[in-house]
């Protein structure tokens, strides 16, 4: 797949640089690096610290940047209780716009 990446031009001409002096494509670095990132462990804390509820789903990371929508999940996670905490989220939001709420 092809990509595209602003990155700063300092940044990319040492880069291109160290990786010229390695003998290797800038391509080949991105990868390397890309997959060090993928495949290393998640940095502690970065886990939801939630205390588990007996017979409750884990919080999946995702959900956090819906949270002002999804006001009121009560650990139910399938995609149709999202959608419709969403929806309510979203009807609350835009009374509240309006000023009818």
């Amino acid at each position: 797949m092809k990509a595209t990446v602003d990155i700063p031009d300092d940044l990319y001409r040492r880069v291109k640089a160290k990786s010229a002096l390695e003998g290797r494509p800038v391509r080949e670095v991105t990868v390397q690096l890309f997959r060090g990132w993928v495949d290393a462990a998640p940095p502690s804390g970065a886990e939801d610290k939630a205390p588990a509820r007996k017979g409750a789903t884990a919080r999946p990371q995702w959900l956090g940047s819906l949270r002002r929508y999804a006001r009121k999940a009560r650990g139910r996670h399938d995609m149709k209780s999202i959608r419709d905490s969403i929806a309510r989220g979203r009807a609350a939001e835009w009374a509240e716009r309006e000023g009818r709420g």
